[in-house]
C-alpha cells in the first residue's frame, strides 16, 4: 500500500489530478528537518483556458514550491 494517499489526505488534498511521484526528506537553510513531497499536477485540457482555441500547444513545466502548515497532533488523539 502506498502511502501517498494518507499523506494527501492528511493535508486535505483532495486533488484527482495530482500525481505523488516521491517524498524525501531534507535540511532547510536554518538547519531544520522538513519531509518534501514531489508531485506531479497532471489534467487533459481540451482547450485553451484564456482564448477557447480547441489547438493546443505545451511548452513545458512549471515547478512551485508551497509552504504546508505544520502539523502537530501531539495531545489530540485520544486512546
Amino acid at each position: 500500500m502506498s502511502l501517498t494517499n494518507p499523506i494527501l489526505c492528511l493535508f486535505e488534498i483532495t486533488d484527482p489530478n495530482l500525481i505523488v511521484t516521491g517524498i524525501s526528506k531534507e535540511r532547510c537553510s536554518t538547519n531544520q528537518r522538513i519531509h518534501v513531497v514531489h508531485a506531479t499536477l497532471s489534467y487533459q485540457l481540451l482547450k485553451c483556458p484564456h482564448c477557447g482555441h480547441k489547438s493546443l500547444i505545451k511548452n513545458g513545466t512549471h515547478m512551485s514550491h508551497l509552504r504546508l502548515g505544520t502539523l502537530s497532533v501531539k495531545g489530540s488523539l485520544k486512546m
